[in-house]
């Protein structure tokens, strides 16, 4: 944690220099969900507490559903390659990685700036930023995991679990690249759904994803790392300086659905937005009880 947070595309001033000493983090099946937490979209992950307060002094613990995240790769990611990844990288398509960047994507809304200097007075990227701050820390904790997940593959940190070298590369890249059409089909009323579009459309600029014309994308090898690190670079030194100007211009700018991106849209129709899970476990065990 401390490594990553040492080597974030920012200036060392900006940087973490004593990560929350707790971070543990778990991997869990999810036997059954009731009230808020079976509502809506089906949680895949996640991270807390939000407050960046105990977030600096106490860390923050990550819960990986990992069932809820095989259920969403085999009912919409899956479907969603097909019709947006080109045929030769559907071949990419890699519950892994998937599974992997999420828990990337956690770990990075403990990393980054937390804490603001505004006018002299102390302050956070969160009451800065004021309404724009959801969306740019999703697209951060987004981009922050591609960054990681590259840098550890360079350690080789992950060769027993994705990889490494260009076919890791390749699975992580056109993973996400699918994924990020599973989360825009949310629609813009969604936090994750408009931090993606700033995603998808900047790496599309920088020439790290590719649009064919045809509502199908594919990845830039040659440029795609380098457009994630100056994205990741940007959202950090939003939240660094607490430049709410520079977050809403941003979003102005990309969070937009383009014709091309539109056309992938359309083809997507029929696929389902989300899963709603069968509790079968716990109605079996709720059976057994009531026959004692």
């Amino acid at each position: 944690m401390q490594e990553l947070e040492d080597n974030l595309p920012i200036g060392k001033e900006y940087r973490n220099p004593k990560v929350g000493a707790m971070a543990p983090m778990v991997v869990v099946n999810r036997v059954y969900g009731a009230g808020d937490g079976n509502m809506g979209v089906q949680t895949a992950a996640y991270n807390l507490p939000n407050d960046e307060r105990i977030i600096s002094k106490r860390g923050s613990k990550r819960v990986m559903l990992k069932n809820v995240q095989e259920a969403k790769f085999k009912s919409t990611l899956t479907p969603i390659a097909k019709l947006v990844l080109r045929p030769e990288a559907q071949k990419d398509l890699d519950f892994d990685s998937f599974f992997t960047h999420i828990l990337a994507y956690e770990i990075m809304h403990g990393l980054g700036p937390h804490a603001t200097r505004v006018d002299g007075k102390d302050s956070t990227p969160r009451q800065d930023l004021k309404e724009t701050y959801s969306i740019i820390e999703e697209a951060k904790a987004d981009v922050t995991g591609l960054w990681a997940l590259m840098y550890m593959m360079d350690k080789g940190l992950l060769k027993d679990s994705l990889g490494q070298g260009e076919a890791a590369e390749r699975k992580l890249h056109n993973t996400f690249l699918a994924s990020a059409f599973r989360t825009l089909h949310f629609g813009l009323t969604d936090s994750h759904a408009r931090g993606m579009a700033i995603q998808l459309n900047y790496l599309l600029d920088k020439g790290g994803f590719i649009s064919h014309g045809d509502g199908t994308f594919s990845v830039d090898f040659k440029k795609i790392r380098q457009a994630v690190t100056d994205l990741d670079r940007e959202f950090l030194m939003i939240e660094a300086t607490g430049d709410y100007a520079l977050a809403m211009a941003m979003m102005t700018k990309y969070v937009v659905i383009r014709p091309d991106v539109q056309k992938a849209m359309d083809k997507m129709k029929k696929v389902p937005n989300d899963i709603r899970p069968t509790f079968s476990t716990a109605k079996a065990l709720a059976g057994e009880q009531e026959g004692r």
